[in-house]
């Protein structure tokens, strides 16, 4: 296996995000901001080491990434953390007390794109059932420190992974435009159980 470039990595981490739509080279390209040309030449070179798969539609070849593979999970994961770092720090060192009582963790929302002008801050909390109030009472608590409120969706697993089933727009948008702060393996999971072409 080889390294990943940037650009490969870009690309993977979009669309896995993404899950819901189907991307082929040239849908993609918009999003990495390089020519369809290129864009098919990384999704070929990805797809030649497992990490997609893909469908055929015609003269298209639309891809996804390639969830059942072992290595293609923990390359998903290191770029979610990695983007979490780069892009959302800031909160990884804010909401660190709450990834004990999580499963996953995730922001989203006008905080992360523009936190002067933003009214809250949203934040996904997946929890096991029994914990519910514990996350509940963290929120409170840190909604007695904060100086923008915390709006905090709090649901388990199951509920996450019916939202994404239904289509739910804002939970898909949620996965598509935030940042994992934990639980970068739960949300993985949740993702391939939601996942088809």
């Amino acid at each position: 296996m080889k390294t990943l470039t940037g650009k490969e990595g870009e690309a993977l981490l979009a669309l896995f995000k993404d899950f819901a739509a189907d991307y082929n080279a040239n849908s993609l390209s918009k999003k990495l901001s390089i020519t369809p040309r290129g864009t098919l030449k990384i999704l070929k070179n990805l797809y030649s080491e497992k990490l997609l798969i893909k469908k055929q539609m015609g003269k298209a070849a639309f891809y996804k990434v390639n969830l059942d593979d072992a290595y293609a999970n923990k390359l998903v994961e290191t770029l979610l953390i990695k983007e979490s770092r780069e892009k959302a720090s800031r909160w990884l060192a804010e909401f660190e007390g709450l990834f004990g009582k999580s499963q996953i963790a995730l922001i989203y929302g006008s905080a992360i794109r523009d936190y002067d002008k933003a009214k809250d801050i949203d934040l996904l909390i997946v929890i096991d059932k029994e914990k519910y109030k514990e996350a509940s009472k963290w929120v409170d608590e840190k909604n007695n420190t904060s100086f923008k409120p915390l709006h905090g969706l709090i649901m388990t697993l199951p509920d996450l992974e019916q939202n994404l089933r239904d289509k739910n727009p804002a939970m898909i948008n949620a996965l598509r435009e935030g940042y994992t702060l934990s639980g970068y393996e739960p949300l993985i999971e949740v993702i391939k159980n939601v996942t088809s072409f």
